[in-house]
């Protein structure tokens, strides 16, 4: 019994994840997940949007492949939280971002935040540092004690964050902290 219920709730986060990666319209995605949740169980959370621009040095992140500008949302209430289970957003070329729960983009459930970035390496093994952003805003502990990076996420969201990453002329930080985003590794 418990084995199929572990399967079952893979099932929803597969198909879950499925439906945001496909862009498939909003109708189709909220009916196919009102089945999924009632199979489960599960309730729909309440969603708000959040949703920016994040810019290196005024400019929009542009890294060639392999590598990704990677915005996390470290919850201080679950530290313990493994990353790959934080919510994550790649950047887009333009700079742009945002965060979905069940459909691309469609927003997050309300929770305090403090945000972190890093540029990884995308490998087969997932994504891997060294940070290219020198360890300068990818640890949670540290960024906490700057009100732009903290996030206290309610209703009605926000879809106008700004971020502007300094990094030139900037020493880097040789020894991250424990909580810090070097890699992000799918779940073993």
């Amino acid at each position: 019994m418990r084995h199929r219920f572990a399967t079952e709730v893979l099932g929803v986060v597969g198909a879950c994840a499925i439906l945001a990666e496909a862009g498939c319209g909003k109708s189709g995605n909220n009916a196919s997940l009102a089945a999924l949740l009632r199979k489960t169980g599960d309730n729909r959370a309440s969603l708000y949007p959040l949703a920016g621009k994040v810019a290196i040095d005024g400019q929009p992140a542009q890294y060639a492949k392999p590598q990704r500008l990677v915005m996390m949302l470290f919850d201080p209430t679950k530290p313990n939280l493994p990353p790959f289970k934080r919510p994550c957003k790649d950047v887009s070329a333009e700079g742009t971002f945002a965060f979905g729960t069940y459909a691309k983009g469609d927003g997050l459930p309300a929770g305090k935040f403090v945000v972190t970035f890093a540029v990884l390496r995308v490998t087969n093994q997932g994504l891997l540092g060294p940070d290219q952003l020198n360890n300068l805003y990818n640890d949670p502990e540290k960024n906490a004690l700057n009100p732009e990076f903290n996030i206290n996420h309610q209703a009605p969201g926000k879809e106008d964050y700004a971020f502007d990453l300094k990094v030139a002329g900037q020493a880097g930080v040789a020894m991250p902290g424990p909580m810090a985003l070097t890699e992000l590794r799918p779940e073993d």
